[in-house]
């Protein structure tokens, strides 16, 4: 498995819920504040054991808001700003949505639940040169529930810039032919592990031998804490699956075929699994 810590931040949403015990009109607030850190000049590697993790939330009658990093982060200041502007940018948009849904809900008589969004980035492995990140992303604007997707991506300490992990591909078409086989062999033993029987393949999706780079969010992974040895798909809900089974998490050792899909630049950074 890529090393990654799984957590959601549970919202309230439906009234019931929020009658129960939800906190609501609280002001924002955030645990750690690191937004002064991003103007100051790049932090020394020692420096990265002060760093400290950032939590922030807003939570009214009409939304609830969520945005999370680790202290890694935190420990490189524009990558934390980075952050803290989509952050910021994630915020507003709530807020709009949520003023629309209020007033369908007020036009139409029904009670509308609250907006939700909440955000929670994560280490998957800290090389020499890059932090790998994946983050859990839970939203809810209306419907019988919310939906659960995924994002990703990798820090170049060298090149001080942001990286998609598609981005180290040589193409999204490469990567598949590389990993196709062995992608949908793990992912049909986990869904017969849901399922309790064998994936009967058919033509769809739910037991489709899908596309990994079109139904997933790529994330690279280390075992070693050298290198990239391991390479993860996070699936998310309906896309290899009815919603009740949740998300799919495929994670494959690195072999020589995955490191030929890799950009020329980047293929000393992986090496097989051992």
């Amino acid at each position: 498995m890529v090393t990654r810590k799984r957590s959601m931040l549970l919202l309230c949403l439906a009234p019931l819920a929020m009658a129960a015990g939800c906190n609501q009109g609280v002001e924002p607030a955030e645990t750690v504040q690191s937004d002064s850190a991003a103007s100051t000049p790049p932090a020394p590697p020692q420096a990265e054991t002060a760093a400290k993790a950032v939590s922030f939330e807003d939570k009214t009658d009409d939304y609830q808001f969520g945005y999370s990093w680790p202290a890694k982060v935190s420990a490189i200041p524009p990558l934390a700003e980075r952050l803290a502007n989509e952050r910021a940018e994630s915020l507003a948009r709530l807020k709009q949505e949520a003023e629309a849904w209020q007033r369908e809900g007020e036009a139409q008589g029904f009670d509308a639940p609250p907006n939700a969004y909440d955000k929670e980035w994560q280490v998957v492995t800290d090389l020499p040169r890059f932090l790998s990140l994946s983050a859990d992303i839970y939203t809810y604007s209306g419907g019988a529930h919310g939906m659960s997707v995924s994002d990703s991506l990798v820090w170049d300490r060298q090149d001080g810039k942001a990286l998609k992990p598609t981005a180290m591909l040589q193409s999204e078409g490469a990567l598949d032919r590389a990993v196709q086989a062995r992608f949908c062999e793990e992912l049909d033993r986990q869904r017969a592990k849901k399922r309790g029987g064998p994936v009967t393949r058919s033509d769809d999706s739910f037991s489709d031998c899908i596309a990994p780079s079109a139904n997933s969010t790529l994330i690279f992974g280390s075992s070693s804490g050298e290198s990239f040895d391991r390479v993860g798909f996070l699936v998310p809900p309906y896309n290899a699956g009815p919603y009740a089974e949740g998300a799919y998490e495929v994670t494959l050792p690195v072999d020589a075929g995955l490191i030929d899909a890799i950009r020329p630049e980047y293929q000393r950074f992986f090496t097989p699994a051992t």
